[in-house]
């Protein structure tokens, strides 16, 4: 089995808070994080295949590239992302960020035969979601 992989980023604001708290645990969980402030985000998403001999890929990384620019990276670029409709409904930390992407895209990337396999979140050098569909 041979996996690809295919890096993007996209810079974007958010705002870490949970309807489901208060102000006083909103502030406890997430301190200075439940201001907006923004990241300049990194975004790994790996896919998995069989190689066709006749090709000799399993997929088009074109077609990889554009279906994660249009679902995400372009609609994502420079936005306050606590008020896409992709987020509606969830904390905007990186667990749920790569959670949503995930069901965004899996779609279109098996319609064109690729299997996800992992969606890679960075907010920071520092700090990463890795989301797994294996587990």
């Amino acid at each position: 089995m041979h996996y690809l992989t295919r890096r993007f980023s996209f810079s974007a604001s958010h705002r870490l808070h949970s309807t489901a708290m208060d102000s006083a645990a909103n502030t406890c969980a997430y301190g200075l994080c439940e201001n907006i402030h923004g990241h300049n985000y990194r975004l790994e998403v790996t896919v998995k295949g069989t190689v066709d001999p006749k090709t000799g890929f399993f997929c088009n990384v074109m077609d990889l590239a554009a279906i994660v620019k249009r679902l995400v990276a372009d609609p994502c670029e420079h936005q306050y992302l606590n008020d896409l409709p992709m987020f509606q409904g969830c904390v905007t930390t990186m667990e749920n960020i790569a959670g949503r992407i995930w069901r965004t895209i899996e779609g279109e990337l098996t319609a064109k035969g690729m299997t996800l396999v992992e969606v890679l979140v960075g907010e920071t050098d520092e700090n990463w979601v890795r989301l797994r569909g294996d587990e």
